[in-house]
């Protein structure tokens, strides 16, 4: 597979290897950090970064997805190339959001694994039975906490980056978004710390597979960097 030659390539799928092992081998590490946010009686909820940050998600997905739209509409019916948006940058998108956040981490994972969230735990005032990460429960059975939706949501903006820009600051703005969707889960007791950590790692790798095979120029997928300002086409 050409994609696996990479350097790049193998050091991503290293890292969640090593991350999965982690979280099996110790999952008591989502209890400690879960705990952090816990006060004895319940998780705070509601707060208003909380809100925010849930609430603007579904916002954030429908205005980026819609300008790019309108940007290759725009292109296709002017002739130009604003932003180097074509047909198969806006495939990759909405392909990366589809499989990553849809059917892998949605159907997959979340609709199968019936993990209890953390605030239905025993061991935070719950009911429910705490189970490792990869572990197959009947603790839940719709809408279950293994992975998360909204980090993998949060994290599609990997997937702009990766298409619109390629630019390190981009790639920091995108781990920031993944990063505060993810901590107001964390922080609600909605999701455990390796539900959102897969939910990560599953997005990126989709989006960097995607991109290698639809997006990347022959010099990019070979290996030899291409250096060009920020939103110029792909040659």
């Amino acid at each position: 597979m050409e994609y696996l030659k990479r350097r790049h390539s193998r050091l991503i799928l290293c890292g969640f290897l090593i991350f999965s092992l982690t979280v099996i081998a110790f999952p008591r590490i989502d209890l400690a950090i879960s705990a952090l946010f816990f006060d004895g009686v319940s998780f705070p909820r509601d707060q208003w970064w909380q809100t925010l940050a849930h609430d603007a998600l579904n916002w954030f997905l429908c205005a980026t997805l819609g300008a790019v739209l309108a940007v290759y509409v725009f292109n296709r019916l002017t002739k130009r190339t604003l932003g180097g948006i074509d047909g198969w940058r806006v495939a990759y998108l909405f392909l990366v959001l589809a499989i990553g956040g849809g059917l892998i981490v949605n159907v997959a994972l979340k609709d199968n694994f019936g993990r209890a969230r953390p605030r239905d735990v025993v061991e935070f005032g719950g009911l429910k039975q705490f189970t490792p990460a990869f572990v197959s429960s009947r603790e839940c059975n719709t809408n279950c906490s293994f992975s998360s939706g909204d980090a993998a949501g949060g994290f599609f903006s990997l997937a702009l980056a990766m298409a619109l820009c390629r630019r390190r600051v981009a790639f920091v703005a995108a781990l920031a978004v993944g990063a505060v969707v993810s901590l107001g889960r964390l922080s609600s007791g909605a999701h455990f710390f390796s539900d959102v950590g897969v939910s990560f790692f599953v997005m990126w790798i989709v989006a960097d597979v995607l991109h290698f095979y639809m997006v990347a120029t022959r010099a990019e997928r070979a290996g030899v960097p291409v250096k060009r300002p920020a939103l110029e086409p792909a040659v």
